[in-house]
């Protein structure tokens, strides 16, 4: 009688054991779902942001051509106004003699 006891608590046990390690595989599948979701999220927002680094850099790049742009602008008109000058006061200093 006594074994009998035993062994059915035995085979309680294991039933609940069984559905324990059941909703444990389950969980488990859960979260190697959720790890693959992340992975891939994972390499899509780094995917992004090397883009966003690369336009930043791009950006960077356009803004130093810009700022030689104004400069070389900024030179050739200095370099229009000498020129006007230098015709200006040619032409008083032949017509002065």
């Amino acid at each position: 009688m006594q074994m009998e006891v035993i062994e059915k608590n035995l085979e309680q046990e294991r039933q609940s054991l069984k559905f324990r390690v059941i909703e444990l595989e389950r969980k488990l599948e859960t979260v190697t779902q959720d790890l693959a979701t992340s992975k891939s999220t994972l390499a899509v927002a780094n995917a992004d942001l090397a883009a966003l680094q690369n336009n930043l850099k791009e950006l960077e790049e356009l803004r130093e051509m810009k700022e030689v742009h104004m400069l070389l602008h900024q030179v050739l008109y200095f370099w229009y106004i000498c020129n006007y000058f230098m015709i200006w006061l040619n032409f008083h200093v032949y017509f002065a003699y």
